[in-house]
């Protein structure tokens, strides 16, 4: 970059600076947000089109170990669309 066109980086905050770790909150997890997207945002056709697209492309290649973590990470978002993740993969392994 040329130094005569770059702004110096600043910033500012006011109030006490405090280095912290974070506290976890009881509803702090790694798959609520997304299981609330899946259940209560989306709408039947959507949850469809989303199995479909996972299916599809799970079923383009991808082997174990890293199928069996999928369906794990997709059950853990939601039970009902991990069954049908991997009932749709299992099934067009099949052929």
């Amino acid at each position: 970059a040329d130094p005569d066109r770059a702004a110096e980086v600043r910033w500012s905050a006011d109030g006490e600076m405090v280095r912290s770790s974070y506290t976890l909150r009881p509803d702090d997890d790694d798959w609520g947000q997304a299981g609330t997207l899946v259940r209560d945002v989306m709408n039947d056709a959507q949850r469809q089109r989303l199995v479909h697209n996972i299916v599809h492309h799970v079923s383009d290649g991808v082997k174990e170990p890293v199928l069996s973590r999928v369906f794990e990470y997709w059950r853990n978002i939601d039970p009902d669309i991990g069954k049908k993740v991997e009932e749709g993969v299992r099934a067009n392994l099949k052929q």
